[in-house]
């Protein structure tokens, strides 16, 4: 069951020791880096640094208080802001698109060159 939500959660843009360490967050609740640590059996380095990635992405919050614990975001939560996510980043690329397309449209009918005629000769 781990292995198959672990893939499914990387199509949403989180590594693979972000999904699992996401999923371990959420089916035991608030957990200390050091309890992921030796629950995983993950280096410190790199337990820290898939939270770190997970809290960007707004999938985990922290406490305020210390030791400081880390907590899964709801899934279905979490799973909307990744689709917002992209949503924006897809949103950009087609104004991108339309941007270039037309600069490069201009460019080219207001000054062809010779090795663009070169191309096709």
């Amino acid at each position: 069951m781990e292995k198959a939500v672990v893939e499914r959660l990387r199509t949403f843009g989180i590594n693979e020791m972000e999904a699992r360490l996401y999923f371990t967050l959420l089916n035991r609740g608030a957990e200390t880096a050091g309890e992921l640590v030796d629950e995983t059996g993950v280096a410190r380095a790199d337990v820290y640094k898939a939270l770190n990635g997970l809290f960007e992405k707004g999938m985990i919050e922290e406490s305020a208080e210390g030791p400081t614990r880390y907590c899964a975001v709801p899934i279905e939560a979490a799973l909307d802001v990744a689709v917002m996510k992209q949503a924006y980043h897809l949103r950009q690329m087609e104004r991108s698109k339309q941007e270039l397309v037309e600069l490069v449209n201009r460019q080219v009918l207001a000054e062809p060159s010779e090795a663009t005629f070169a191309v096709f000769k």
